[in-house]
């Protein structure tokens, strides 16, 4: 249409279509989000209307990249050393003050420096070089990075060049040839319209796993100066979806980095963050008047709904049904972003074909895994963030010990939250503890490497084989521990072929039954599993939500649904594990009884795949095999199985021993025999629903201590660690431990839980 624009000059990385708006055209009179600067933008696309490539940038001759070293660390790698980037110009030119501007990223665009004017020192052998130094609070790693070269007078841009940087091994850049940026290029947009003009760039771009969300922010301005040249060109503006998919890892992506996402992509002042969570309260009449309150009237906002799997129940409908209402009316102006694990908002939109809708395919972000990289810059900006300097030999000796961790294993699962708890709970109290002892030193310490605590970070194993440890660190249960090892490694075989791009047509199901009587490790193992599925990425807390039928089933009418509610909140990215499940089937006879409701909606959670939720079902053998018999589609559910057998003499002589280690304590040779007399005349009652390592756990604490206690005080012996055969012969004399026959009912269950 315009003789003078070459399309070829934008590399937008977008498909630019009528269709792609899907009805969420650009207003022509409002091109750009609030927070843009029109009249910047216009300033520089003129600059470049007269020129595309930079006299000044022409006018370099070479370029070379050091870094400060010190006497005392020369051999120190790892550090966050300035950096200087020295200009030479060709012969017969110079270099004029404050012409150049010059910033480093990695290949991702994570920011690691840029200039200001005060770094710059010009003049040198009479204009011919300028030295340009630039301060870095990130840890400079051996690898790829880009140098950014502008070069214009003031605030104008009249030109952007790139260098391939290399940092090798022995802290020396390699720098390549000069490359020139395209206008409106990734780069381009990114020292132009966000760099430099923008607060909110800099925390978001250093957050780990953002890199897709800052290459959509930086396409995001493409499109916006894109349309502001259609417009000076009297063109149509391309319309665009403003509505986006985030998908979390973790609770890292938190209202305040989501805001500033919003800052960055230009809709800041209309950024609303909505917890689904709040949205229902039942001590309204009406739960959901809140609702009303919060989101009538919406108009011209971005809404930002977060903790979504509260949407997944069956009162998400209600909510659902708001939010279409102020996304289909399109004079409402509204934008949805919605925030869940990836998980979650799968199911969200296959529950709600219309929510889905609103999305086209390409908007859709993830928060990636964090890399090594990322995670050693994550120390040293939490670390800074509480005021906790290091020396250049902790700064190296940290970043060897995250690397060597995360390579091993140690730290791939960890979180900001993560870090953070180790920088408070482990690495300031011994920097506390040192200052407070040298507090009248003349200089305030610098973190040193024994502050750090880094045996912590890589003697350990990786999360997964620790969990696998503590699980097979647990007495008896031969049979289970071998079910879980395989389930365990099915789970790690699905995802690494869905990693390597193999077809993965089977969801991932784990909910588990496990039977047997109390006090056979039921719920231990439950916790287990929550740590193992945690290390291996398909829980996203691991934590174990215990609930029975007196917490889950109300006594009138929504009650029950209300609790599901709340329990299913909790429960998400965790074990929901429901002691004695079968009491929730009572039979149809009693229409009163609202157990088959708790069923009801846990079936929603179990249809689902990877529902960022393992559901265990506990109870007795026989009543849980008489429950999924009366509904078979239950029963195909749980796809695992496991029967938790009775401890024999020998393993209950094992816990006890355990128990009296833990605290200490010595038995004498008779005061074991003693004991092995006691558990056997114990087990050949034959009770059934024997309390097994529950028993044995009262039996010491309520009873063989205790008579220690009265026969030390009684007699003045001062030997309080070392147990004798009479405590043991007393304690099962005096309080009598028996075996107690849990006889399980279908209203209540009397008797220890599993």
């Amino acid at each position: 249409m315009h003789d003078d624009f070459d399309e070829d000059d934008f590399d937008l990385g977008f498909d630019f279509d009528d269709d792609m708006n899907d009805g969420e055209t650009v207003e022509g009179d409002l091109p750009f989000p609030k927070e843009m600067d029109e009249d910047k933008v216009l300033t520089m696309k003129r600059c470049r209307e007269n020129t595309k490539d930079c006299e000044m940038l022409k006018n370099i001759s070479s370029v070379t990249v050091s870094m400060s070293v010190e006497s005392d660390d020369a051999a120190k790698p790892y550090s966050d050393r300035q950096v200087t980037v020295s200009l030479t110009a060709k012969a017969g030119e110079y270099f004029k003050p404050n012409e150049f501007k010059c910033f480093i990223y990695t290949p991702d665009f994570f920011p690691m420096c840029k200039s200001t004017a005060k770094d710059t020192c010009y003049n040198r052998f009479g204009g011919k070089r300028l030295d340009i130094g630039m301060s870095c609070n990130c840890v400079w790693l051996p690898g790829k990075y880009v140098l950014l070269v502008t070069g214009g007078p003031d605030d104008a841009i009249l030109g952007l060049v790139r260098y391939e940087l290399t940092l090798t091994d022995r802290q020396t850049f390699e720098v390549g040839e000069q490359q020139q940026c395209a206008p409106c290029g990734m780069e381009d947009t990114l020292i132009m319209c966000i760099e430099d003009s923008l607060e909110d760039w800099i925390p978001f771009a250093r957050t780990p796993g953002m890199s897709q969300l800052r290459q959509f922010a930086m396409k995001i301005k493409q499109i916006f100066i894109y349309n502001e040249y259609r417009t000076m060109m009297k063109g149509g503006v391309i319309g665009y979806s403003r509505n986006l998919l985030i998908s979390t890892r973790n609770r890292d992506m938190d209202e305040a980095l989501l805001k500033s996402f919003a800052y960055v992509v230009g809709y800041g002042s209309q950024f609303r963050y909505v917890d689904c969570y709040k949205l229902y309260d039942p001590s309204h009449a009406n739960p959901y008047d809140v609702l009303s309150e919060d989101l009538d009237g919406t108009r011209q906002q971005l809404i930002c709904l977060a903790n979504i799997g509260v949407m997944l129940s069956a009162g998400g409908k209600v909510i659902v049904r708001k939010i279409m209402e102020l996304m289909s009316d399109k004079s409402y102006g509204n934008m949805l972003w919605i925030c869940g694990t990836r998980q979650e908002i799968d199911t969200l939109l296959s529950l709600y074909p219309t929510l889905a809708a609103l999305f086209l395919k390409g908007n859709r972000l993830e928060q990636e895994p964090y890399s090594a990289f990322e995670m050693v810059q994550a120390f040293v900006s939490l670390l800074a963030g509480e005021s906790l300097e290091c020396s250049p030999m902790s700064c190296a000796a940290l970043t060897q010990a995250v690397l060597h961790g995360y390579e091993k294993g140690t730290l791939s699962g960890w979180s900001l939250n993560d870090i953070r708890r180790f920088v408070c709970e482990e690495i300031r109290p011994c920097y506390l503890e040192r200052g407070l002892a040298n507090i009248i030193s003349e200089q305030l310490p610098l973190l040193s490497v024994d502050d750090l605590c880094l045996d912590k970070l890589t003697s350990g194993t990786s999360s997964f084989e620790e969990s696998m440890r503590q699980l097979n660190a647990m007495i008896g249960l031969d049979e289970v521990k071998q079910g879980i090892r395989t389930m365990a490694n099915n789970a790690r075989l699905y995802l690494e072929r869905r990693r390597r791009g193999f077809k993965t047509s089977d969801d991932m199901v784990f909910h588990c039954i496990f039977t047997g009587n109390p006090g056979t490790g039921k719920t231990t193992v439950a916790r287990m599993l929550g740590r193992i599925y945690h290390s291996l990425g398909l829980l996203s807390k691991g934590d174990v939500i215990v609930a029975d039928r007196t917490r889950l089933v109300g006594q009138f009418i929504g009650q029950t649904e209300d609790n599901m509610k709340a329990v299913l909140e909790e429960a998400r990215g965790n074990v929901l594990f429901i002691d004695e499940a079968y009491t929730l089937n009572t039979g149809a006879e009693d229409k009163k009884d609202y157990g088959h409701r708790v069923i009801e909606s846990l079936l929603t959670v179990l249809s689902q795949p990877d529902p960022d939720m393992l559901i265990v079902f506990a109870g007795y053998t026989n009543e849980m095999d008489a429950m999924l018999s009366t509904n078979p589609g239950l029963s195909g559910r749980f796809p695992y199985r496991y029967l938790f057998k009775d401890y024999n003499e020998e393993q209950l002589m094992l816990i006890a021993r355990r128990l009296f280690d833990r605290d200490e304590y010595i038995l004498t040779d008779e005061a074991v025999t003693a004991l092995q007399d006691a558990i056997s005349q114990t087990l050949q009652q034959k009770l059934p629903n024997f309390g097994n390592a529950r028993w044995i756990e009262q039996f010491v604490k309520n009873g063989i201590i205790p008579a220690m206690a009265d026969r030390l005080f009684s007699t003045g012996c001062d030997d309080f660690q070392r147990i004798e055969a009479s405590d043991i012969k007393d304690a099962y004399e005096r309080f009598c431990p028996k075996a107690i026959s849990l006889k399980p009912t279908h209203r209540r269950v009397v008797g220890f839980s599993a």
